[in-house]
């Protein structure tokens, strides 16, 4: 198995990998730049023109192309999205959910309680307002200063 790897193998896994991870990241960029009632239709028009024309420029070849890899991210970010969208309301797992609901969720990145773990953030928007208080009791204590020569320093 190791007498096969070269630098060729590793490199063309590298891109085999890249490419599509840089269709996914970039066409995540372009919708985050997407007014929120335009999301679904940009989504929709770049799942499909990323199908299409991953489509047209692979016809004939027997090896994928580079576009088609990175077009593949496209279509597969965009298509997880959508669906996402489609069924976090189906899917609104808690720790009571049977276990096929639980499934079907995981696999489509729905699985955590009010979706917190997906790799999207937007549902975890920091808010102060439920941020709990710290009530801390008031102590009778009196604190003595310590001569600079009385302390340890055990980082010297």
């Amino acid at each position: 198995m190791t007498k096969d790897l070269n630098l060729e193998n590793v490199s063309s896994t590298v891109e085999n990998v890249l490419l599509p991870g840089i269709g996914w990241a970039g066409s995540g960029a372009v919708v985050a730049l997407v007014p929120e009632n335009r999301k679904k239709l940009v989504k929709g028009v770049m799942l499909g023109a990323s199908i299409i024309v991953a489509a047209a420029t692979q016809a004939g070849n027997k090896q994928l192309k580079s576009s088609t890899k990175v077009l593949s991210g496209v279509a597969i970010r965009q298509g997880m999205d959508l669906l996402q969208d489609a069924l976090k309301k189906r899917y609104a797992i808690t720790d009571a959910s049977p276990a096929s609901d639980k499934l079907i969720a995981g696999a489509i990145g729905l699985a955590c309680p009010d979706g917190g773990c997906q790799y999207r953030n937007d549902a975890l928007v920091y808010d102060a307002a439920y941020v709990p208080s710290l009530q801390m009791p008031e102590y009778d204590t009196v604190f003595e200063e310590l001569e600079e020569e009385e302390l340890d320093n055990s980082f010297a």
